[in-house]
């Protein structure tokens, strides 16, 4: 089991702990989403709000994507996650984003909390995009459940190419070094977040699957060099992965045909 393919081959093995896998997933996408339409809604830009909303629809179809597969695979709905892993959680505990106490403020954002809820973003959907891209080689040998990651991928790929379009415009607006250094914070705060349930996650998972100390041993080890390169190097504003990653409608569609929420 040291290795990163025969670690999940025995997950895909063992019903209880990919079931746990998978209802990590569908709590996360669904915890992804708090927040995003009360960030909407304090946005003065229409289309950059119903973008935030867009974005807000799909997180939340992405649970619901992860919770009908884990119970049409394995038979089990999705249960609420201990505080150990909750992502969310350690990520405001670690100042990434906008506070909640803050959302739920109705005075429109300043140019310095819209940086810094886009970063917050940014850094959130980056590591997304690339747990989803470990996990479709790493789920190979389980066809359905990697073509529900691959359609999911693809909406992170726009996710992060959306966030970074907007800092690009907000860069070129006067704002370049307000959103390099809260980018960098932002992405330093995501991996202390994601170094802490990574520790508890891959902890309950070696349990179910009764892995060796020496297992445990290095898997700790791998998460915290992870860390340690991520705050060392946290890298810069770079550009979209793809064009036009967000598409909504240049006006709000009329109160007579409006859409539910969450079909945009």
């Amino acid at each position: 089991m040291l290795s990163r393919r025969s670690f999940f081959r025995k997950i895909l093995e063992n019903d209880e702990a990919r079931a746990f896998l998978m209802n990590s997933l569908a709590v996360g996408e669904a915890d992804s989403a708090v927040g995003l339409d009360k960030a909407a809604a304090h946005v003065t830009d229409p289309v950059l709000a119903r973008k935030i909303y867009r974005h807000f629809a799909e997180e939340n179809r992405h649970a619901r994507i992860f919770g009908r597969h884990l119970e049409q695979q394995l038979g089990v709905k999705p249960q609420p996650l201990p505080p150990e892993l909750d992502y969310e959680q350690f990520v405001r505990r670690y100042a990434m984003g906008i506070p909640m106490e803050r959302l739920e403020d109705p005075e429109p954002f300043t140019t310095s909390e819209l940086i810094r809820f886009m970063v917050g973003c940014k850094a959130g959907e980056e590591r997304a995009c690339a747990e989803m891209e470990g996990l479709l080689t790493d789920l190979a040998a389980d066809p359905a459940t990697v073509e529900v990651l691959r359609e999911i991928h693809e909406d992170e790929i726009r996710h992060v190419s959306f966030s970074t379009e907007e800092l690009n415009t907000l860069a070129e607006a006067g704002h370049a070094d307000e959103v390099r250094s809260e980018l960098r914070r932002a992405r330093r705060a995501e991996a202390k977040a994601h170094r802490a349930v990574s520790r508890a996650f891959m902890g309950k998972l070696m349990s179910l699957l009764g892995a060796p100390g020496i297992v445990r041993f290095f898997a700790g080890v791998g998460i915290d060099i992870q860390f340690v390169v991520k705050w060392a190097f946290p890298g810069e504003l770079d550009r979209p992965w793809v064009e036009n990653p967000m598409p909504v409608p240049d006006r709000p569609r009329a109160a007579s045909s409006e859409a539910a929420p969450g079909t945009l």
